[in-house]
């Protein structure tokens, strides 16, 4: 009896063990062979290097952002569909009430409207638009014909393809987390309130101490004296690294060992997993960059060529 259930155990551990490669092999990422994508003009080449940055060679540069789009969902669509869903406000329908005053307060603040608003004003004709549009190409390719992520299976909801407001809603949230107004006045007000003007004189702000802000309510002064530490804690609680500020530094050729000009530049943004900057590298006849993509962005925000940093 006990050499059945032996045999049993090893064969179940067995069927196990190669359901799991089975579908690792699945659903990993492509990074030899042949795809047939739609919409390219001429053949596309990409290459991965030992540390699966994509180097990608193209005629053209709308093929180039079409192939940028497929490589970088491949590697990233969870992260596109956690930092699109922040902005709209739309975590809580993934992980439930915890997210809850995190959506109410990114719907609050209006990203996908600015966004709408933004997007009208457009210029369908040039080119930046017609890239972007190539690289959510590329991504809704992905959408159609690569693997289910994971996550996805696990969390037990459908890929949505991409549009230009989920981009723009990537730029609004970035724009927020630069932004420290939300933080520092409703602490500057409270200091006021608390201890007086005197406090702020070394601040050099500008106060006029004869203004009396109207009170309509007893409310006003609770909420007010809680707004900074709100926005702190949805920040904190955030799935989604926020985007804090960044320092460059340049030093002239006459200031440098080997006389030539030294570029140093320092993003302040949180660490995650996988990692915030996605690295690519576009190479068409008339065009070069190499450079670092944030998810469901298709221009690096950090980059350089042989030209220019």
């Amino acid at each position: 009896m006990l050499k059945k259930i032996i045999k049993f155990l090893v064969v179940l551990i067995v069927l196990i063990l190669l359901g799991g490669w089975f579908f690792k092999q699945k659903n990993k990422p492509v990074y030899s062979g042949d795809l047939q994508l739609n919409n390219l003009e001429q053949k596309v080449n990409v290459y991965f290097d030992e540390f699966g940055v994509p180097h990608i060679y193209a005629q053209n540069q709308h093929d180039a952002y079409i192939a940028l789009g497929y490589v970088h969902a491949q590697d990233r669509l969870w992260q596109m569909e956690l930092v699109r869903r922040i902005a709209a406000g739309r975590l809580s329908e993934l992980f439930g009430e915890d997210m809850v005053d995190t959506d109410k307060f990114f719907r609050g603040i209006g990203i996908e409207r600015a966004s709408e608003k933004v997007i009208r004003k457009l210029d369908t004709s040039g080119q930046p638009y017609i890239l972007t549009n190539a690289y959510l190409d590329g991504i809704n390719q992905f959408i159609e014909k690569g693997s289910t992520p994971i996550e996805f299976r696990l969390i037990g909801i459908e890929k949505e393809k991409y549009t230009i407001k989920d981009i723009y809603n990537v730029f609004g949230y970035m724009s927020f987390g630069f932004t420290q107004a939300h933080k520092t006045d409703p602490f500057l007000t409270n200091l006021k309130n608390k201890l007086g003007n005197v406090y702020l004189k070394d601040l050099a702000i500008d106060i006029n101490p004869k203004t009396e802000i109207i009170k309509n309510s007893n409310h006003q002064k609770k909420v007010a004296n809680n707004i900074a530490g709100s926005v702190n804690k949805i920040m904190d609680n955030s799935i989604v690294p926020p985007f804090i500020g960044s320092n460059s530094w340049v030093l002239g050729a006459k200031k440098t060992k080997n006389k030539k000009v030294i570029f140093a530049n320092d993003p302040h943004i949180g660490f995650s997993q996988p990692a915030v900057w996605y690295q690519s590298h576009i190479v068409t006849p008339d065009f070069e960059i190499y450079g670092f993509n944030l998810a469901l962005t298709p221009f690096p925000l950090l980059g350089h060529n042989h030209e220019y940093a």
